[in-house]
């Protein structure tokens, strides 16, 4: 443990020494990624595990560089974790990241609870990134701002709050990395953008304003299991090319994959999705978010066992790098048999036989040109499929098109063959159907809201309808969640005590479609059951004289049916303090703690768990831990 003023008096003599350890210590050379143009982390703890320069290329402290680690009492800072890390990189030549400076978890509880008004509360945040900054001053890279959307932050009025851009207090942190950290790479970092539109556009909002102020040199993607395991190849693409939008280098900063909880099926998903971030040109760095199994944040994600031999996610990722990974110069083929199989007054549909890639095509793009020769051919479209309709086009107009596929790595096939196509007469179906009406949510559970609507009418005929979707009970933006062919609809797989607004439209053969409906509301059901009951088993992952991290307490259905809900709640010792917590949302009052499931680990079924954590401070030699836990699933 270390004061601040001791701290402060120590800096050049640490910093002399350790950038004379660098100078004189080699690589470690044995990393996956070795010779790559890109690098692939990992996170340690309060140590660094044996095997680690076998694997990894990249450093980041999973928990001892977070400020309630660092200072959980007051001017009282243990570096000690924080330090192996640092010093570790240093003398193999890594580049350490620290994480983080600012988050709305894992703080220390005297930041907010002991009464300083919000100039002190400025005052200690400037004073800790000072501090960081002057210890560690060959970071490589730090994440000032943790979940900026996702992990509301109690003191962001002492940076500023929302002020006249909606996030001055972010602004403000940057502000005072750049000032005190000038040497380091300047990240943002956030979790559930990646298949979340919505969430994303607000990120990207964020990274315009800082990047207007020249306060931001890249943008950290979590990609935790419980986004990325829902997402494909393609999915993954997407959403980078939609950074790539941005100009600045993006890194893959917290990566974990379960898959469907077997070794096969985690090696599988392995194998669809992490080419899809390594081969993106946008993409300069991964980090996995842990290992060792048994050792890792959430169990399910570890990819070498303890004893030190390779799960196949780990034998996959290792021939894949040392392969095509990072340098896949080879072209998909070019798209075949390109036929317009249908045609009306305003579209025309293709279709086309598939490219084959070396390791996957991730969509095609659509050129056209006009009438039957000259011009030039530009694109009007994407798909993901080996299928399109150009919509929108005048009656009676000849086109020429051409499909060519890409890969992940932005590799181009050459153009398929070119097919004439022409749109039909005037006069054709250009009317569409009436709006749907009285769209009510007649029935809904813990897991599902059914709807049910009054018929469009057409000219022609309806086809079908596309049901619409946003979250809450006002703002996000509504998204396409599904069709039917029928006047009801049943959306599945939801969050219990969740609430979202619907609309309907309809569709007729011409592609014309319909005003959207009413808006109705409705939410899930409250989770519980017959049946349903859990247990909770905490494990000291580490601790110090003034603290310790509870990570994991793990969450396990007991029961003979499904749970969508779980309540934990424990005692902490007198003088013990919550100072962060993650995969929970937790509530204190007094001694006693509740932890509730967030939003997507509460569904669990019978045998199936789920982990979260939470880190105290207490008193110095206080060696007490938190006790009398009980698990309710109400």
């Amino acid at each position: 443990m270390d004061t601040r003023t001791a701290a402060r008096g120590r800096l050049t003599a640490i910093a002399f020494a350790l950038v004379a350890a660098a100078l004189l210590a080699a690589p470690a050379g044995a990393q996956i990624a070795a010779g790559k143009s890109k690098f692939l982390g990992n996170v340690t703890g309060n140590s660094v595990p044996a095997n680690f320069g076998t694997y990894w290329n990249q450093v980041t402290p999973e928990n001892a560089t977070k400020w309630g680690s660092v200072e959980a009492t007051r001017n009282q800072m243990n570096w000690s974790g924080a330090d192996a890390a640092y010093n570790w990189a240093q003398q193999n030549g890594y580049p350490f990241k620290f994480h983080n400076f600012v988050w709305g978890s894992q703080f220390p509880s005297w930041l907010t609870n002991s009464g300083l008004t919000t100039a002190q509360q400025r005052a200690e945040i400037e004073e800790w990134i000072t501090l960081a900054c002057a210890r560690y001053p060959n970071t490589w890279a730090i994440d000032v701002v943790n979940e900026p959307i996702k992990t509301a932050l109690p003191f962001s009025a002492a940076l500023g709050g929302a002020g006249t851009t909606g996030w001055d207090w972010v602004i403000t942190s940057f502000q005072m990395a750049r000032s005190h950290c000038p040497n380091a790479k300047l990240l943002i970092n956030e979790y559930g953008t990646e298949n979340d539109p919505s969430a994303r556009n607000t990120y990207k909002t964020i990274i315009n304003l800082l990047k207007t102020r020249g306060l931001i040199d890249g943008i950290g993607i979590q990609a935790h299991y419980f986004n990325i395991d829902s997402m494909n190849r393609a999915a993954v693409t997407s959403m980078l090319n939609d950074y790539a939008t941005l100009g600045l280098d993006v890194y893959v900063s917290e990566l974990d994959i379960i898959g469907d909880n077997t070794e096969a099926g985690q090696a599988a998903k392995y194998m669809d999705v992490f080419p899809g971030f390594w081969e993106h040109s946008s993409v300069k760095g991964v980090t996995l978010w842990g290992y060792i199994v048994g050792q890792t944040w959430r169990d399910g994600t570890g990819i070498v066992n303890s004893n030190g031999t390779d799960r196949q996610a780990m034998t996959w990722l290792k021939s894949y790098i040392a392969g095509s990974g990072g340098a896949d110069t080879q072209a998909p083929s070019a798209p075949a048999n390109l036929a317009a199989p249908s045609t009306t007054s305003s579209s025309i549909s293709l279709s086309w036989t598939a490219s084959t890639d070396n390791v996957g095509v991730t969509g095609y793009q659509i050129l056209r040109a006009p009438g039957t020769s000259g011009g030039t051919f530009a694109q009007v479209g994407t798909s993901t499929t080996n299928s399109f309709t150009n919509t929108g086009l005048a009656a009676s107009t000849t086109f020429r098109y051409q499909v060519r596929a890409v890969d992940a790595a932005g590799n181009l096939s050459a153009v398929s063959n070119t097919v004439t196509a022409a749109t039909q007469a005037g006069g054709g179906d250009t009317q569409a159907p009436t709006a749907p009406a009285n769209l009510a949510a007649p029935t809904t559970t813990s897991s599902s809201i059914s709807l049910s609507w009054s018929a469009s009418t057409d000219n022609v005929g309806v086809t079908g309808y596309q049901i619409l979707r946003a979250p809450g009970t006002s703002g996000g933006t509504f998204a396409q969640v599904g069709t039917s062919t029928t006047t009801s609809f049943t959306n599945t797989g939801l969050t219990a005590s969740t609430t979202f607004r619907y609309q309907v439209r309809a569709v007729d053969a011409a592609g014309n479609v319909s005003a959207v409906s009413n808006t109705v509301t409705a939410s899930t059901q409250a989770g519980g059951g017959t049946g349903g009951a859990c247990s909770i088993t905490p494990t000291v992952q580490t601790q110090w004289q003034t603290g310790y991290v509870i990570e994991p307490a793990r969450v396990a259905n007991t029961g003979t049916a499904t749970i969508n809900s779980w309540t934990v709640t424990f005692t902490l010792p007198a003088g013990q303090a919550i100072t962060g917590s993650w995969n929970a949302v937790l509530t204190v009052n007094g001694q006693t703690v509740t932890a509730r499931n967030a939003s997507y680990n509460g569904t669990l079924a019978p045998g199936a768990s789920t982990t979260f954590g939470f880190q105290v401070s207490r008193p110095n030699g206080n060696t007490q831990v938190a006790g009398g836990y009980t698990c309710a699933s109400p």
